[in-house]
């Protein structure tokens, strides 16, 4: 009786998680992107954390990430031109840096090591397009 509760536990769990499978179901707020995509994609000790912070780009805290990737603080008001390094173009993920370090557009692809499953790209694509707001 026991391994058949745990069996069905884990088939519904299994269902559960791959509910998620498409760019729609989940979202696409600065909250969700940072801690479910970049926190552990590219903050990893070699990356950019906080001690290990690659051409000085530190992602390991919201705010930080956030400061680096637009230019601006969650609660500051947008600034006129693009943010320093260009990373993030509210609004703009085809003219947006991440956005071709994330695919592999240039020669470089971020992360190196294992790149983002495509419907995390889509999300983070997402998060652009609706104009990089911090949620």
């Amino acid at each position: 009786m026991r391994a058949a509760f745990t069996i069905a536990g884990w088939l519904l769990a299994g269902l559960t998680l791959t509910g998620c499978d498409t760019v729609d179901d989940r979202s696409a707020s600065w909250t969700y992107v940072h801690a479910a995509i970049l926190r552990p994609s590219c903050t990893t000790s070699a990356c950019h954390s906080k001690l290990g912070s690659r051409a000085g780009v530190d992602l390991s805290t919201p705010d930080a990430a956030y400061v680096l990737l637009t230019g601006r603080g969650c609660d500051a008001p947008a600034l006129p031109g693009d943010p320093p390094g260009n990373f993030v173009r509210p609004g703009h993920p085809e003219s947006s840096k991440l956005m071709y370090l994330l695919r592999g557009e240039g020669g470089s692809i971020m992360p190196p090591d294992v790149p983002l499953p495509d419907v995390e790209i889509e999300i983070v694509e997402r998060w652009i397009l609706e104009g990089a707001t911090c949620d």
